[in-house]
């Protein structure tokens, strides 16, 4: 058991399975192969673990309707934009994150996080962006059309 974790923690420090191989074959013979497959398994058991902790302490639910939308904020003559994520049904914030561009490929990661926190794949609800659509789309996530904004008077 010392052995694997010496090997993990030389991993850790060399970021290469390959130099791994290399500086424990002075030790005991072993392939590269090995090294990968063993850091995959730990990979594994921590992400199970961290799911585990996460329902335990209640932070993963079950979740039927999730709205996203962003908006734009400036500051210093910048523009970010500021996605959050909220579960209609408990009205609860489960996301906010801040980005400095707002594509697909942006909206596609963020969408990707706010899933940690949910134990099954909600619908979302959404309005008509197209990078949210895109994002959706290519996550093969349902989702429905919702304008969140009051609409004018007058």
């Amino acid at each position: 058991m010392e052995i694997r974790i010496l090997r993990i923690a030389i991993y850790i420090q060399t970021s290469s399975t390959r130099r791994t191989a290399k500086i424990f074959s002075e030790f005991h013979p072993v392939s590269h192969t090995a090294i990968w497959k063993r850091i995959k398994k730990v990979e594994r058991l921590k992400r199970n673990c961290l799911l585990l902790r996460r329902k335990r302490i209640g932070i993963l639910k079950n979740r039927n309707l999730v709205a996203i939308d962003e908006t734009v904020v400036k500051a210093n003559k910048k523009r970010y934009f500021v996605y959050s994520a909220v579960d209609i049904e408990r009205n609860e914030l489960i996301l906010m994150k801040v980005y400095t561009t707002r594509n697909w490929l942006v909206t596609k990661s963020f969408i990707k996080e706010v899933l940690k926190y949910c134990d099954n794949k909600p619908k979302f609800v959404i309005d008509k962006a197209p990078w949210l659509i895109q994002a959706l789309k290519s996550l093969r996530l349902e989702y429905e059309h919702e304008g969140f904004r009051e609409k004018k008077l007058g």
